[in-house]
């Protein structure tokens, strides 16, 4: 199902790619709209304590280091935004399902948890870069949105239900029980290895709502699941596997279980840091987040992960 992972939570924050015809900067993103809608979103959004972003010093702070953060925070924000959009479409497609209220709650807490976020990732990138949208725009380039996935039952299909729900379930494991399970592992190292106290403030609002968005994929398909086709189950297993592939090139960078697997990596605060993780701290909490939290709750939930990991290369991936 999975198109492209690296738009999902979860996935390693990567440079825009060059399409010249979307050209808007990050920067836009931030922009006023009036004075009562400013008000309102504030007031919905921002969240004590705020990161004081003017507080931020770069003058201790290499031009590199602050251009390879920057880069990062800038990446995450188009990533949170686009999870605006992915949670938004998975809302419409429940709602015109007719499930519970009580999941479409959780779904519009867990959209405007990813505004706030966008709205962080952004304005860490450009403090950390002020510069950067003059000396290389390209990178905080603010492109369309587009779901990883395929699109939704059509009107052709609106009669039936089962398939609306089958569609949400399969967003729902690639998004949620996968993406965001492994982003609070992220967040808690960043947390950790963070040094400059803007950038850790933002890390720490973000931590803040990522044990509900971890949990909100396993306990939604489990409401979900009973409900699905025994045909439609078994496209989540075989799904999985290709969900798997997909995020490992993402988030590992090429670095595969056996690299390390035997070695033994504590995550601690060290250098000077703006908010950046090692190809090889991504790679280590990726396998060990499966190992201890996806794989287990999968389990639960009678699907069979060890055969999708085993069956990852087999596939397209």
């Amino acid at each position: 199902m999975v198109r492209d992972p690296s738009a999902l939570h979860g996935a390693r924050p990567r440079p825009a790619e060059d399409d010249p015809s979307e050209t808007t900067g990050t920067e836009r993103m931030l922009g006023e709209v009036g004075a009562p809608i400013g008000r309102a979103h504030r007031k919905q959004v921002h969240r004590d304590p705020w990161p004081d972003f003017a507080a931020f010093d770069p003058a201790p702070w290499p031009l590199p280091q602050r251009r390879r953060a920057a880069i990062q925070w800038a990446g995450r924000a188009r990533n949170e935004h686009g999870s605006v959009q992915q949670f938004g479409q998975l809302t419409q497609v429940l709602a015109s399902a007719q499930v519970e209220l009580s999941l479409l709650g959780c779904l519009a807490r867990m959209i405007t948890d990813e505004v706030r976020h966008a709205e962080l990732c952004a304005r860490m990138a450009l403090t950390l870069w002020p510069e950067g949208t003059a000396a290389e725009p390209q990178a905080f380039r603010w492109p369309r949105p587009r779901p990883p996935w395929a699109d939704p039952p059509g009107a052709q299909q609106e009669r039936d239900p089962e398939q609306r729900l089958a569609w949400a379930a399969s967003a729902i494991l690639t998004a949620c029980c996968l993406g965001e399970t492994l982003s609070r592992p992220m967040l808690d190292a960043l947390v950790v290895v963070t040094t400059e106290p803007c950038a850790e403030a933002v890390c720490r609002q973000i931590l803040r709502d990522e044990h509900l968005h971890a949990t909100f994929g396993f306990e939604a398909l489990g409401v979900l699941l009973p409900r699905l086709s025994a045909e439609s189950r078994a496209r989540l297993q075989t799904q999985l596997a290709s969900d798997l592939a997909g995020f490992q090139r993402s988030v590992c960078g090429g670095i595969d279980i056996a690299e390390v697997a035997a070695c033994s990596m504590v995550i601690e605060r060290d250098e000077p840091n703006l908010g950046v993780l090692s190809d090889r701290q991504y790679a280590v909490i990726f396998y060990s987040c499966l190992e201890t939290e996806i794989f287990p709750r999968l389990r639960e939930l009678g699907l069979d992960p060890d055969a999708a990991w085993a069956a990852r290369g087999r596939g397209k991936g």
